[in-house]
């Protein structure tokens, strides 16, 4: 073991100055390397005592006796203090503003609800308690777990907490529970189509044709169509994909149709296409209300925009696309979001399907031996 003080000297315009303040130098006899901390006193009776606090802490520390110092200094801080530090990380890893404010929100609303204000006070139980009487729907507070549970497992990897509160929280069972979102039938399609205004039929087209969502089209440039190709394909940046990636999506001849007739004849390969048509929810149901579709049906299920996506998916199902094919054009990584989560199992053809079985039947008459 080291542990001693002393005052460092350093040379000033070659004289051998010493430090006013002492230091001091300590190792654990577990530990591979000195380290070297500052007292800042002058006194040396006051500096051995101090680092023999140190040494006394270090020890109990490594005995399991005393949280490590980080954990301490972060038990002290407001949970607020704690989540703007790791929204500014969420940030600087490349997550869009609007994630970032999203989360935000939706973990200062659970902080208020659960009565936490410092990391002491959070606990599985009072997550629950809160849970049982909350009236939010499974999936919500579904959402709400995970976003807390990525939090804490955060702080536990910058070692300011030692074991995340809701690791062993279960999630809510949502099995026979209605989907937040449906699909639009293709009646309810041509209907929207045919009564909104041109410009935002050309986003809903687009929208349920290739499948993109909401930032891609609002962020989707001219220079990324190709609309002149013998195959016309849309080649939406990593920058601006939900998975960083360049996303390559063939176009129908009747979306390539309707993007063409809202392109300005000096559209630069700069200039975004759609210039903020992308509609609110507020304005897709007026355009809903005027085509005759209800926003929320007797299940519950509504259709906001990022409804359209799940219309891609179910088309492609109704449709009869392999659902490899399908996986690519959705740009899932899992093929079972494709057919759980954005297919709309309402709209399939299940009785068709059940006819294509051979028929068997049970001979009238027949009596068991």
């Amino acid at each position: 073991m080291i542990c001693h003080v002393f005052k460092q000297r350093r040379r000033i315009d070659g004289e051998l100055t010493e430090a006013a303040s002492w230091s001091g130098r300590l190792k654990m006899p577990w530990e591979t390397s000195v380290s070297t901390v500052a007292l800042n006193t002058p006194d040396k009776r006051l500096a051995l005592f101090k680092l023999s606090q140190l040494a006394e802490e270090r020890e109990k520390e490594h005995n399991g006796v005393l949280a490590p110092k980080p954990v301490r200094e972060a038990a002290e801080r407001p949970l607020l203090d704690l989540l703007s530090e790791y929204l500014q990380d969420v940030e600087s890893r490349g997550r869009a503003i609007t994630t970032v404010k999203k989360y935000r929100k939706i973990l200062r609303k659970l902080f208020a609800r659960c009565r936490w204000l410092k990391l002491q006070d959070v606990t599985a139980r009072s997550f629950c308690q809160w849970r049982n009487q909350c009236g939010l729907t499974g999936k919500t507070t579904n959402d709400l777990l995970a976003c807390a549970t990525t939090f804490f497992d955060w702080l536990e990897g910058q070692r300011m907490l030692t074991a995340n509160p809701l690791k062993y929280v279960k999630r809510t069972d949502t099995r026979g529970q209605a989907q937040f979102r449906r699909a639009l039938s293709q009646t309810e399609v041509a209907n929207l189509l045919s009564h909104a205004p041109h410009s935002r039929a050309v986003v809903y087209l687009a929208a349920i044709y290739t499948g993109l969502r909401r930032k891609e089209l609002n962020n989707l440039k001219w220079g990324d169509l190709h609309l002149d190709a013998p195959q016309p394909f849309v080649l939406a940046p990593a920058s601006i994909t939900k998975n960083k990636k360049d996303a390559r999506l063939p176009l129908r001849p009747e979306v390539v149709e309707a993007l063409r007739s809202i392109r300005p004849a000096d559209a630069s390969p700069f200039q975004f296409v759609f210039n903020g048509q992308v509609p609110r929810v507020k304005t897709l149901r007026k355009d809903l209300s005027r085509a005759g579709i209800i926003f929320i049906d007797e299940s519950g299920r509504r259709l906001d925009f990022h409804a359209l996506r799940n219309t891609f998916g179910t088309l492609l199902a109704v449709n009869h696309v392999p659902l490899t094919d399908a996986v690519h054009l959705m740009r899932h990584s899992d093929p079972k979001l494709t057919m759980k989560i954005y297919t709309d199992a309402s709209q399939l053809a299940l009785s068709d399907s059940l006819a294509k079985l051979p028929s068997l039947v049970v001979c009238v008459g027949q009596r068991a031996s």
